[in-house]
């Protein structure tokens, strides 16, 4: 049987990205695929209507918490995990001295200030905004690393991020709650590493 993890695309996402690390983890990657989408609540729709077995969220989406409440008694937060996205830049057309609009996803607005900017256009991943700004849509863009090194020099880096490390959010149909706490230890507590 395999199984279907929705989450947000297209192609080359952090969303992606971590799901593919976390199948690995899990031993699963053989027997489950990757299923992408730009709307998280169509994804939500997809595992309610039983068409995808999983649902992963970065917890930095601005809608977690609509995705959890929506459907909150049929479809369940079932796990999560810590995991980092793609190395993060904030790249510029490099034929444009005064940047004036801005590709952002709004997860990520709190790695710049998007005042700076006259006019900031939300996009639903980093992936469209790297093309995108790749296409000249807009004058700057926070996106992935590699649209840098694929631009052959028509973008320039204002601002490097890095990989952050973040937590993603598992929804399924089943509930796995039953009462008891669910969490893997975290050995630092016990050593005092985090004083």
């Amino acid at each position: 049987m395999t199984l279907t993890f929705t989450t947000l695309g297209p192609e080359g996402s952090c969303h992606e990205n971590a799901v593919a690390h976390y199948l690995t983890f899990q031993g699963i990657e053989e027997e489950a695929k990757t299923d992408l989408t730009l709307d998280l609540h169509e994804g939500l729709e997809r595992v309610r209507r039983g068409e995808s077995d999983f649902l992963v969220q970065c917890s930095a989406h601005p809608e977690v918490h609509l995705i959890t409440e929506r459907y909150f008694g049929e479809v369940h937060v079932v796990d999560t995990f810590v995991y980092p996205t793609k190395e993060l830049v904030l790249l510029s057309r490099a034929d444009v001295e005064r940047p004036k609009t801005l590709g952002l996803v709004p997860a990520t607005a709190g790695y710049v200030d998007p005042s700076q900017w006259e006019e900031v256009i939300r996009e639903p991943s980093k992936p469209v905004v790297g093309r995108n700004l790749l296409s000249g849509a807009y004058d700057s863009g926070l996106t992935h690393l590699e649209y840098l090194e694929q631009s052959d020099g028509a973008l320039r880096l204002d601002r490097y991020i890095g990989a952050v490390t973040t937590t993603w959010v598992v929804y399924g149909p089943r509930p796995r709650f039953t009462g008891d706490l669910i969490g893997t230890r975290c050995r630092e507590y016990l050593l005092g590493e985090g004083k």
